[in-house]
């Protein structure tokens, strides 16, 4: 028989088209390739995941809403969320696991956004350090920022909230929007492409624009989030990601490295590019079930700082109302990169695009985290099917 000579270069797979929906499968398990990177490492023992009698996800049905019947949950996550591994956390134990895509439990997949509220948890872990607080103006911390008139009051927390007030735009369907050129400044497309600006530059050119006062109106701008490693090395003088290596990757008892992708100028792109083992995204997940707490019991985020990131409150709430996002998720919050789904019953959720997610609901001690290949980077269909995958799951565990 004669071996296939294709290459993914020659089936048209590159850095320029790595993020088409018949190459992600293989774009988010190799962003080294085509990105500089740095490496965080596990130090001592790995803290094993406790596995629990197994939940038999094959055998649930599930209602698909593109059809609007009912299918079998294989076909669901195969063919309508294009799932590329999931973990079920219940009670204390895994009572699921599987991958699927050519996606293995060694891959370092691409997290996307929830790569966002993994960098909360450092600024959590520094204001009760004392070294910083995050009420203080940006400026105070990014001195780039400090002279800008459009900057002027917006405190750290208003960062963390995605509420800083500027004029900012996510719009992935849009090929001339604001974060495809982002993208390009960054680096998302390797070498090959035009010469990036980098984050920090990118902000100074593009956000300047006052339209809102500062927390009042919720509007999703992952560029942003970039701005916090730059406050994190000033008051540590130090790299940040020697600081999530220190006071977080070495402490939550990982078992492989976690990448992650760095900018033109050498910042970490922490609103998106971490990249880790699906086992390791739940132990670094899990301390937001576990009030701050590792697998081993010792606190390793606040406990302060994760209870505030999950309290609800009026003003943030009627922040995210007046925002697009209060379509997509009625009722919702944000909150130091937290998504609160539904913050009465304590749901909230960290997400990231192509189906990326940590998913909680605290009542039913359930956690499910999932990596994805979604062919958009939303899209109410990626909504309604995760949502419905959350939903089945907890009433097969008998939540409700």
């Amino acid at each position: 028989m004669t071996p296939f000579s294709e290459t993914a270069e020659s089936l048209g797979y590159g850095d320029l088209t790595w993020d088409r929906p018949a190459f992600l499968a293989r774009g988010q398990i190799s962003t080294e390739q085509r990105m500089p990177t740095a490496r965080l490492h596990p130090a001592g023992s790995t803290q094993p995941l406790p596995i629990g009698s197994p939940l038999d996800l094959a055998g649930l049905a599930v209602h698909d809403p593109l059809l609007d019947r009912t299918i079998d949950m294989a076909t669901f996550l195969d063919r309508r969320l294009f799932n590329d591994a999931l973990l079920v956390w219940h009670r204390g134990a895994v009572r699921h696991e599987s991958y699927r895509n050519g996606i293995g439990p060694h891959d370092a997949h691409i997290v996307h956004s929830v790569s966002k509220t993994l960098t909360s948890m450092m600024v959590g872990i520094a204001q009760a350090q004392g070294r910083l607080s995050v009420s203080d103006p940006v400026g105070a911390y990014v001195p780039e920022l400090a002279g800008m008139p459009a900057w002027q009051g917006v405190t750290l927390q208003h960062v963390l909230d995605m509420a800083v007030g500027i004029a900012t735009e996510e719009h992935y369907e849009d090929p001339a929007s604001m974060y495809w050129r982002y993208a390009r400044a960054v680096g998302y497309y390797g070498p090959g492409d035009a010469p990036g600006i980098g984050c920090l530059a990118f902000v100074r050119e593009h956000l300047h624009q006052r339209v809102a006062e500062p927390g009042s109106l919720f509007n999703y701008a992952s560029y942003l989030t970039n701005l916090l490693p730059l406050a994190l090395s000033k008051v540590y003088q130090r790299p940040a990601l020697e600081l999530y290596q220190q006071y977080l990757y070495a402490r939550i008892g990982a078992q492989a490295d976690c990448l992650f992708n760095l900018d033109p100028t050498g910042l970490p792109i922490v609103e998106g590019h971490a990249n880790l083992t699906l086992s390791d995204l739940a132990r670094w997940a899990l301390l937001y079930l576990h009030d701050g707490r590792n697998l081993a019991g010792e606190q390793i985020v606040p406990q302060a700082f994760v209870q505030e990131t999950l309290r609800p409150d009026a003003g943030r709430a009627a922040a995210f109302q007046r925002s697009e996002a209060a379509a997509v998720f009625p009722g919702a919050q944000y909150h130091n990169k937290t998504w609160l789904l539904d913050p009465a019953r304590r749901r909230y959720a960290m997400l990231g695009i192509h189906g990326q997610f940590a998913y909680f609901d605290r009542p039913a001690d359930l956690m499910i985290v999932g990596f994805g290949s979604f062919p958009e980077q939303t899209s109410p269909l990626m909504k309604a099917c995760l949502t419905r995958l959350w939903r089945t799951v907890t009433l097969a565990l008998g939540g409700d």
